[in-house]
């Protein structure tokens, strides 16, 4: 399954995650997955550079209430680490 962030949904900064422990501030393009394993794609700042295609691997606490980006991005994360 591929889920795309709607204009809406940029709007509102349901794309935006920062991960405080790397600094880093993700802006996700789109999610991949399912069940409880996700990998956002999308451009990440870290130390002030952007990196374009950036992707994070994450697998949440428990499965979401719905497959939608908004059930997604509400879950909590039990771990995530960098593809790229």
């Amino acid at each position: 399954m591929k889920l795309t962030f709607t204009e809406e949904q940029i709007n509102k900064e349901l794309h935006k995650i920062y991960l405080e422990e790397d600094d880093l501030l993700m802006e996700g393009e789109f999610v991949t997955g399912e069940g409880k394993n996700y990998i956002i794609t999308g451009v990440a700042t870290i130390e002030g550079e952007r990196y374009h295609e950036f992707e994070i691997e994450f697998e949440l606490v428990e499965e979401p209430a719905e497959e939608t980006l908004e059930s997604i991005m509400e879950t909590e994360w039990e771990w995530y680490d960098f593809l790229c």
